[in-house]
């Protein structure tokens, strides 16, 4: 059985998507097409259809802007 992770991996993929593992600051983050990093409970709910990728991409520039502006 997969984990959820790897059904996400292996979904991105197959849309075209590079998905590699990242380590920020100690977590466990992935990168995406290498431009965005995702985390693993959002990459859990895209496997569990919560988020969309575009939808994980706006989450990705939101947190992007709130870390900047902090």
């Amino acid at each position: 059985m997969k984990s959820k992770i790897d059904a996400a991996i292996e979904a991105l993929r197959s849309q075209g998507h590079s998905v590699r593992p990242y380590n920020r600051d100690g977590q466990f983050w992935y990168e995406i097409d290498g431009r965005m990093l995702e985390s693993r409970q959002e990459m859990e709910d895209l496997a569990d259809r919560v988020y969309t990728p575009q939808e994980l991409e706006d989450l990705f520039v939101r947190r992007r802007k709130e870390e900047q502006d902090n």
